[in-house]
């Protein structure tokens, strides 16, 4: 089961969270096939591109146990690993669409919110977790 899954309806590529066990909690391997789907989303041929998670949940950010492994400063780690991701959907040249399904919490609200439209069910739940450790 890959970490992220594309898929392409005509031009509109579908970039799908998949971690559905972990409501698409982000780990290492995620982050990178994050960065190549959006990669992918380049493409001329993709005129639009949908960002949603598998399962019950868009995504609750970072796997707190990878992430509580790791040496060194929480700020440069986020900035590290969310930080280009972030700014590679703000650079997408076409509409990105948060297609939120469920929590989206810490960066998974940065995430929705680094997209230009966000569309949610109505038992979705916006959490900027970021704030109880002092990071917005």
């Amino acid at each position: 089961m890959a970490e992220v899954e594309t898929t392409r309806d005509g031009g509109v590529l579908t970039i799908t969270l998949n971690r559905p066990d972990v409501l698409n909690a982000f780990n290492a391997p995620m982050h990178a096939a994050l960065a190549k789907a959006l990669k992918e989303a380049r493409d001329p041929d993709v005129r639009a591109v949908i960002l949603t998670g598998a399962g019950r949940g868009f995504c609750v950010g970072q796997d707190l146990t990878e992430f509580r492994e790791a040496p060194g400063d929480i700020g440069e780690r986020l900035r590290s690993n969310y930080h280009p991701n972030v700014l590679a959907i703000r650079a997408l040249e076409k509409p990105v669409i948060a297609a939120v399904n469920g929590a989206a919490a810490g960066a998974g609200l940065s995430f929705a919110c680094a997209c230009d439209i966000r569309i949610a069910v109505d038992s979705a739940t916006f959490v900027p977790a970021f704030v109880s450790i002092g990071l917005v």
